[in-house]
């Protein structure tokens, strides 16, 4: 489950879009995923708790309506519960934060109340101690892929809905790299 909030700070108008595009706004969002999956991380039964701020800017507009944004997040907090194979899968959790400095953000809105989007960030996280083996590192880096849509019930009012894919390891800079992948779904509510 991931929940956040969307302050908008500035807009503008569009006179090729069905709704009016912000030119920058600011998000703090948090989440929590259940279990891990193994996907391109090999670290199994692990939850995740994540918490952040993010900023995004309109780069461009399309004719058909489609915003691109810049965007990035500060993570001040990340937590890990998982099991520690180096000490026979016994349950260790972890803390640390992060960055997500590069990123893109582009939504499609395709009605008056739909608004379909894609989101990709990439940054690094700095773990309390290596992670998640003693054989990996305590920098690792992440990327998360998020899909959703943004439904708008009434004037500013917006609801969003989606799925974000979470993915932290050390890119083969360590001795060794499990990994984890996390899955959230997430709905939020703005005004």
């Amino acid at each position: 489950m991931l929940l956040s909030t969307s302050p908008v700070h500035s807009q503008i108008s569009s006179q090729n879009s069905a709704v009016d595009s912000e030119n920058f706004f600011y998000t703090f969002w948090g989440g929590y995923s259940f279990n891990s999956v193994r996907f391109l991380g090999k670290t199994p039964d692990s939850q995740t708790t994540i918490f952040g701020f993010g900023f995004k800017k309109l780069l461009k507009e399309y004719p058909n309506g489609n915003q691109l944004y810049y965007s990035a997040d500060i993570i001040p907090y990340l937590q890990y519960v998982y099991p520690k194979r180096d000490e026979a899968w016994k349950r260790t959790e972890v803390t640390g934060w992060g960055v997500s400095p590069v990123g893109f953000y582009l939504i499609n809105p395709t009605s008056n109340y739909f608004h379909p989007f894609i989101e990709a960030t990439g940054g690094s996280a700095y773990m309390k101690h290596t992670f998640p083996t003693d054989m990996a590192r305590r920098l690792n880096f992440t990327f998360d892929v998020t899909i959703g849509t943004k439904v708008k019930i009434s004037g500013k009012n917006i609801l969003t809905v989606g799925y974000k894919f979470h993915h932290i390891s050390n890119a083969e800079t360590g001795n060794e790299n499990p990994g984890l992948d996390s899955n959230f779904l997430f709905l939020s509510f703005s005004i």
